[in-house]
């Protein structure tokens, strides 16, 4: 097993506040509680990126590289931080700008992917 399963869920829970919380600092997401919608998404991505990494026992994503100090687990959870939150913020705002939809779902990934390189 990669990481403990409780470890997951506590970095998702901070992962999805932290994401929640900055998105709060921008005018478009703290409308109609977009900012909500993409820290519910960050928690989804982040835990279903590392329980996958779990399940398959997939220890050499979670190699820092020397130059950025970054792993490709890091990178996953920001990835799907992302994904999972244009996914969710499409479907709950079907007739937005794609750039504020996307906007807002690649702050919520590098969030996620800053707070990763820290904490797993």
């Amino acid at each position: 097993m990669l990481f403990k399963t409780r470890d997951i869920f506590i970095f998702a829970i901070i992962a999805a506040i932290l994401v929640s919380l900055v998105l709060l600092a921008l005018p478009w997401p703290r409308k109609r509680q977009r900012w909500l919608i993409a820290g519910v998404a960050t928690f989804i991505g982040w835990i279903a990126w590392n329980l996958l990494l779990n399940e398959t026992d997939a220890v050499g994503f979670d190699v820092d590289a020397a130059v950025v100090q970054a792993s490709w687990q890091d990178a996953g959870s920001g990835v799907l931080a992302f994904v999972v939150s244009a996914l969710a913020l499409t479907v709950y705002e079907p007739k937005e700008l794609a750039s504020r939809v996307v906007g807002t779902a690649i702050v919520a990934g590098l969030v996620a992917f800053v707070f990763d390189i820290f904490v797993l």
